[in-house]
């Protein structure tokens, strides 16, 4: 793994009582939204929009995203989770980008302490291998344990490289192995740290990446 390559008027008239930050436009805030539900993986966010926009039971929702009912509910209970996250606070695509290669770098260096720091405390990783990669079955969790993931995930072969790409609109990285895209993980930030990594295995969803 060596060789990786008007408002300011409105807050005078509040200066003499409790300060609060301003709201922003209702426009403003679903912009955020939608820019939040572009940047989930496409898994979480049809369970997300089926079960919470459409309302269609969970039975049917599994059926249409191709998961059990269980893992879509998780799926959309983290989809929700992150909507809140951004909407209380949306990360720039700068700041997203200046993490996600901070990231990158821990991986490089193999620096699994660097790699944690980055993480948030209780941050999940979820593994889409779709059945026909090794990978772990259900999220694991916690800063540490997720950093040890990625480690292990990309030590698994020699000849592996990392390397930042556009993925849903915002930074990801992708693990070549032999040149072959082998992994696309993307990432979910809160208060400037990892909450949340997302990799996909799957070789008929990674199809795509490997048509060159």
């Amino acid at each position: 793994m060596g060789g990786w390559g008007g408002s300011s008027a409105c807050c005078r008239l509040r200066g003499r009582g409790p300060t609060h930050p301003p709201r922003p436009p209702r426009e403003e805030v679903g912009s955020v939204v939608l820019d939040a539900l572009d940047s989930l993986p496409p898994t979480a966010r049809a369970a997300f929009v089926l079960n919470d926009v459409f309302g269609m039971s969970p039975d049917t929702v599994a059926d249409i995203v191709g998961r059990t009912e269980s893992e879509c509910a998780e799926l959309a209970d983290r989809a929700r989770r992150y909507l809140r996250i951004q909407r209380a606070r949306p990360t720039t695509p700068k700041e997203h980008d200046i993490l996600v290669r901070a990231v990158r770098q821990a991986c490089m260096s193999r620096d699994a302490e660097l790699l944690a720091a980055l993480l948030s405390p209780d941050a999940t990783a979820s593994f889409d291998g779709g059945g026909k990669v090794r990978a772990s079955s259900r999220p694991v969790r916690g800063g540490r344990q997720v950093a040890d993931s990625l480690l292990t995930l990309l030590a698994r072969r020699s000849r592996t490289t990392l390397s930042t790409h556009s993925v849903n609109g915002r930074t990801g990285l992708v693990a070549r192995y032999d040149h072959q895209v082998a992994a696309v993980i993307t990432f979910d930030i809160a208060d400037h740290l990892v909450a949340q990594v997302w990799i996909v295995l799957n070789p008929d969803k990674l199809h795509s990446w490997n048509r060159t």
